[in-house]
């Protein structure tokens, strides 16, 4: 990971052993956001502020290297007050956020326009700095992320990993729109469907904060290039009907609503119907894939054996005729 990230890596020790350990991802480049995590104090040695001075050493190193905000989460409500203690509060789902003491205008500030972005391939450097645009307020979106099951108030961390490892081996496609600060503001990644009978078909889940609505079409055209070059036919996206801006977005890309789930949605109080919007892409194309090479699916070898034993029974039939 050291081409992509900087991941300085703190231990505690008492006589020579070690009794804890914690870390942060930060981009290799800017430093300025960070994901903490490898957070361990050893059973034994718990309740000695072992924990606490580790994370005082982290946000020092942090800050010093020009860090904004840290990002982490807990289910524990005694890490929980520890990382109350260090200036973290509770930001989304069960995530919490760090803010340095001169970034406290973090969320109006830091994914704000500053110039025309450019569209690359996700790296794994974008994983913090994705977590900055998954996390923030805005834009309300229902739907985060199909594809990982994040919704509005799903904090989203382990998702940008899920999503990675999932679109190797041409299963699909993760771009980002970076502006000229090298603030990640907007996402776009389709992952292919998994069965021969679908591998024409083609997710796609897209983020894209308001200040860069503008170039939101240019980011789903380039995802649908990518797709062709995966030989994918069809582009889906799933979106709430409340969400009447990502509506149109994707209709001003060339999207269009193919179906509409009644009442898929529901938030406790009120059902959302769950639109399904497509891009047709191409005509049709060879399968990228053979029926053996998804599980279940028979094996060339047995495709060959198969039709020797044909040949071999061939004669017979003749035979008998």
């Amino acid at each position: 990971m050291t081409p992509w990230l900087f991941t300085p890596y703190f231990v505690g020790e008492i006589g020579g052993e070690v009794v804890g350990s914690m870390s942060y991802y930060t981009p290799t480049d800017t430093r300025d956001v960070g994901v903490v995590e490898f957070v361990h104090t050893a059973e034994k040695h718990r309740q000695k502020g072992i924990a606490s001075a580790l994370m005082a050493r982290l946000i020092e190193r942090f800050r010093a290297d020009g860090g904004l905000g840290l990002y982490l989460c807990t289910i524990n409500p005694h890490a929980g007050t520890l990382y109350e203690n260090h200036g973290f509060w509770y930001h989304v789902g069960d995530g919490m956020r760090y803010l340095a003491p001169d970034a406290q205008d973090f969320d109006r500030t830091y994914l704000a326009f500053c110039g025309k972005a450019r569209i690359r391939d996700a790296t794994w450097a974008d994983l913090p700095r994705l977590s900055v645009l998954y996390n923030h307020p805005q834009p309300e979106w229902y739907i985060k992320d199909y594809l990982t099951q994040s919704f509005r108030h799903t904090r989203y961390e382990s998702h940008f990993v899920k999503l990675m490892k999932g679109i190797e081996n041409q299963k699909g496609s993760f771009l980002v729109l970076e502006n000229p600060e090298q603030r990640v503001v907007g996402a776009a990644v389709l992952k292919r469907l998994d069965t021969f009978y679908e591998q024409h078909v083609a997710l796609l889940s897209f983020r894209v904060c308001p200040h860069y609505f503008n170039q939101a079409a240019d980011l789903l055209n380039a995802a649908s290039e990518k797709a062709k070059e995966l030989a994918i036919q069809w582009l889906q996206t799933c979106i709430a009907d409340c969400d009447d801006d990502q509506k149109e977005l994707v209709a001003a890309a060339g999207f269009s609503e193919e179906a509409r789930l009644r009442n898929r949605l529901s938030n406790g109080g009120e059902n959302i119907d769950l639109l399904v919007y497509s891009l047709p892409l191409s005509h049709a194309v060879k399968p990228l894939r053979s029926p053996g090479d998804y599980y279940g699916g028979r094996q060339s070898w047995q495709e060959e054996r198969i039709a020797s034993m044909k040949m071999d029974l061939e004669p017979v039939r003749k035979d008998r005729l």
